[in-house]
């Protein structure tokens, strides 16, 4: 088993975030363009009746489908079922004594760090909370003679990767409609996941979840 801890928000928050950035309008789409005058109505129009063999110019941002929208923790690779359960076991039994955290979506980022292409959603809220929890997980799985990668967390949710259609304006008006966001709360719980390919496509499956301050 291929071994993800994550936080899995509702799919409603994520829906409602993936809407405020879907919602930015897109400079020089067609159907700007269709109505337009001159050389800018006369791309729409070629636009319109491109050949379906022609390969479509790159999306200005190639978006996160909801489903796939987690904050990730840490990975502990391929294992044994037997040891996913300890895994399991261990941060079950720990986890009942850590904080409680409830988070929401405010505020958003993109290309925050290098080598970086993801638009972000910021986690607010009982933020000291979740990342404590997000810490603990990785100390807790180190004990058990496991060693991940620490870097993996960031109390952000990626919505969206750029593209080379993205331009720097438009970026920038995804940013600010996210940092105007404010979405509606909810309480973390720790996901254990295990990743496995449909026709070569990641798919994740939980098959554990683990609540705070039980």
């Amino acid at each position: 088993m291929l071994v993800h801890g994550a936080f899995i928000p509702p799919r409603a928050a994520c829906e409602a975030v993936a809407a405020v950035v879907r919602a930015v309008p897109v400079p020089g789409t067609p159907e700007d363009e269709k109505g337009g005058r001159g050389i800018r109505g006369r791309l729409g129009r070629h636009r319109a009746t491109r050949p379906a063999d022609v390969p479509e110019e790159p999306a200005v941002l190639e978006h996160v489908p909801v489903d796939r929208m987690v904050v990730p923790i840490t990975g502990f690779g391929n294992l044994t079922r037997h040891d996913a359960h300890r895994v399991a076991d261990a941060i079950t039994a720990e986890a009942a004594g850590w904080p409680p955290a409830t988070v929401s979506f405010a505020g958003g980022t993109a290309l925050d760090f290098p080598g970086d292409w993801s638009v972000w959603a910021r986690v607010a809220g009982d933020v000291e909370a979740f990342s404590a929890a997000a810490r603990s997980v990785v100390q807790c799985v180190e004990r058990l003679g496991f060693f991940v990668d620490r870097r993996q967390y960031r109390p952000m949710l990626s919505v969206a990767t750029v593209t080379p259609a993205t331009t720097g304006p438009y970026l920038q008006s995804v940013v600010d409609a996210l940092d105007a966001f404010r979405g509606e709360e909810w309480v973390a719980a720790i996901s254990l996941t295990n990743q496995t390919f449909v026709n070569g496509t990641p798919a994740m499956t939980e098959f554990a979840r683990i609540p705070l301050a039980t």
